[in-house]
């Protein structure tokens, strides 16, 4: 008799820990289904954020790619830092600043380009060759040296 309430006692905790098991796997699976909707999402705005540059550079508006810019890269910045979408790294870093760097230049407006130059980072031949290029025109002819040495080390 003894043997069979053991039994019937531990029913009801095996049922507990049945119901508490499935309540948390439901519970991971819709955190990681917000989570995928959350990052397509960012990652959407991030690419909006890139459109919204290239169209502020077809219309020649340096100050507010540079501006959008700025706010892709923070956008960027988070969703590496979640582990996502691993190509962004270089892929407006470089594209854009270049291009928005040489926005400026085109204007005579060489201070502004030089900031958004990096010629610190890893970045490719072609990116360095037309960093010296603003350098070289913004006066800077030692930043321009070094621009032009790492891209030739490619």
């Amino acid at each position: 008799m003894e043997e069979y309430q053991s039994n019937k006692s531990k029913s009801p905790a095996l049922v507990i820990v049945g119901i508490v098991t499935l309540i948390a796997l439901i519970g991971v699976l819709i955190y990681s289904e917000l989570e995928k909707i959350e990052s397509e999402e960012m990652q959407e705005q991030y690419h909006s954020q890139l459109n919204t540059i290239e169209n502020y550079l077809d219309e020649g508006n340096c100050t507010q790619a540079a501006s959008e810019y700025a706010r892709a890269k923070e956008t960027r910045d988070i969703i590496v830092k979640r582990g996502l979408y691993y190509s962004l790294g270089s892929h407006a870093k470089q594209a854009h600043a270049i291009v928005i760097a040489e926005c400026f230049a085109k204007n005579k407006e060489f201070d502004t380009a030089v900031i958004l130059l990096d010629s610190e980072v890893d970045e490719a031949p072609d990116y360095f060759l037309r960093a010296s290029v603003i350098y070289k025109n913004a006066g800077e002819l030692e930043k321009a040296e070094k621009a032009k040495s790492k891209a030739e080390k490619y």
